[in-house]
């Protein structure tokens, strides 16, 4: 007697699949990759939440800047790709759930992408004006740096709850669903970490290249051998 399979990918998906997971192995460290770039270039300066600081390296040093804030948003992008591959996934044995992943994966792509374009040219303009000017001057730049980091941090928080959401949908899989129980474990410790301040964003750093990975290799397991 046979048993059909868990999850069940349709031969059109194939093609999309294996490049999905293949995407997902090798951007895996993009995350780790970010955040050491961002420490040798002297990232956290530019987003430390000391706003004369932020304008003052968003105008003298506008590269610096530009690639602290933009990287950040890229990852949100790339792990789209993996959200859409998922949502291949899943589609057929949970429907409700892929539909979910894919709105909270465009959520996040969307929250993180416009918080990196929006500093970039938000902060760059008011630092350039903000080195130029006058005392009367920065004081009133000041008060408009702060209104943005303001929404910077509102965009930030908005990006991490759909990353968040990703992790626990993934996480809620049944354990008969052939998701490998390394990857639902991950799952639920990244969401603690974002849940907690601190130094815990390391954890972050450290256990999403990790969990990225098993999800790719996952996938491309569920694939037949060529």
């Amino acid at each position: 007697m046979t048993t059909e399979p868990v999850i069940d990918i349709p031969p059109g998906y194939h093609r999309w699949m294996r490049f999905g997971a293949n995407w997902t192995m090798i951007t895996s460290p993009y995350l780790l990759l970010y955040f050491i770039l961002f420490i040798a270039i002297g990232g956290e300066s530019s987003i430390s939440g000391e706003i004369a600081q932020t304008l003052e390296i968003a105008g003298k040093q506008p590269v610096v800047f530009g690639a602290t804030v933009l990287l950040d948003g890229l990852f949100h992008v790339v792990f789209f790709v993996t959200v859409v591959t998922l949502f291949a996934a899943f589609r057929l044995r949970w429907p409700v759930r892929a539909s979910l992943l894919l709105v909270a994966g465009a959520w996040q792509m969307i929250m993180g992408f416009t918080k990196g374009l929006s500093s970039l040219y938000t902060f760059t303009s008011l630092g350039d004006a903000y080195v130029a000017g006058d005392a009367a001057l920065r004081a009133t730049l000041l008060a408009v740096a702060a209104g943005e980091f303001g929404l910077r941090s509102a965009l930030q928080d908005m990006d991490t709850y759909g990353v968040m959401a990703i992790l626990i949908i993934v996480s809620l899989i049944p354990a008969d669903g052939a998701v490998p129980r390394a990857v639902r474990w991950l799952g639920w410790i990244l969401t603690l970490a974002f849940l907690s301040p601190g130094p815990s964003f390391l954890v972050v750093v450290l256990l999403l290249p990790i969990w990225l990975f098993l999800i790719g290799r996952w996938l491309k397991r569920l694939l037949p051998a060529r």
